[in-house]
């Protein structure tokens, strides 16, 4: 039996299984938002970012000796640089950093980049004859200055390595300067459910609530509170269907003699452009 992975998010415990299809939370969110010009503009755009196929959003793995973590992670650049929580390559059960870098996209496979090393397969017991593949590329850490920690902060840059591809697909930055966020804004964490499990494709675009900030050891981040899963370090935060920010941690609601919620904090460092466009120079 291998060691529990993401040992680096041991607070984000206490599983809940969804009793319904991606399908349906799509639908959930359209009913549930305030019709106005805005709100329906807002929905098009995640439900476009839902139905890209492949995602710029990706599942991020690093191996130990023994054991590995997953996380969450989004594509910046067409030539593969990738943003995630630097954490993630923290094994805690070895007491070493991972050196030992993939990451996969989820989708069909003839519109998965080409260039493949590991092809996964699956069918659905919710949906007859679907099949869904996980594709793996492997990847290196890109380290400033030496640290895996870009300026000290919870997030960790990755460069795709795969030669047979020309263009990745990628999302956009929110802004290109540091951008000024509000007390209750609501921005949308973009992740899959469970990405340490292969196979599962579920893919959650859900809102979060800007509430406060944390001084934490890799500096100040902001907290927003709302719904999150298991293993979602790493997933990207949008405004407006452009990335915002990186989570780096989660707080789950303590819930006596039941067991934890997957409600609550988030913690993230907020992204833009200016702030890594030098690196994705080199």
């Amino acid at each position: 039996m291998q060691p529990e992975p993401f040992a680096m998010n041991r607070k984000i415990v206490g599983l809940f299984y969804l009793p319904f299809t991606f399908t349906s939370a799509v639908i959930g969110l359209i009913i549930n938002t305030p019709v106005s010009g805005y709100a329906e503009n807002e929905i098009s755009k995640l439900e476009r970012l839902a139905n890209l196929d492949p995602k710029p959003f990706v599942v991020v793995e690093a191996s130990g000796k023994e054991v590995k973590s997953r996380g969450q992670g989004v594509v910046i650049s067409e030539e593969g640089h990738v943003l995630s929580a630097a954490h993630i390559t923290w094994i805690d059960s070895e007491g070493n950093y991972s050196d030992d870098f993939r990451i996969s996209f989820r989708g069909n496979e003839e519109n998965i980049p080409k260039g493949k090393v590991h092809l996964h397969t699956t069918k659905f017991s919710d949906r007859e004859s679907a099949i869904f593949k996980e594709i793996y590329f492997g990847a290196r850490l890109v380290r400033t200055r030496g640290s895996r920690f870009l300026e000290q902060m919870d997030v960790g840059l990755f460069k795709i390595e795969s030669k047979g591809v020309k263009s990745f697909p990628k999302i956009d930055f929110f802004s290109e300067k540091k951008p000024r966020i509000q007390n209750g804004e609501v921005f949308h964490l973009c992740h899959y459910n469970f990405p340490h499990k292969p196979g599962d494709p579920f893919f959650l675009i859900n809102p979060v609530e800007v509430v406060g900030v944390a001084q934490t050891s890799s500096g100040l981040q902001y907290l927003a509170k709302g719904y999150y899963r298991i293993g979602s370090s790493g997933s990207a935060i949008l405004k407006d269907g452009k990335l915002i920010g990186i989570q780096s941690s989660a707080y789950t609601v303590n819930a006596k003699d039941i067991g934890e919620i997957p409600m609550g904090l988030i913690s993230f460092h907020m992204v833009w452009k200016n702030q890594i466009k030098h690196l994705l120079e080199d």
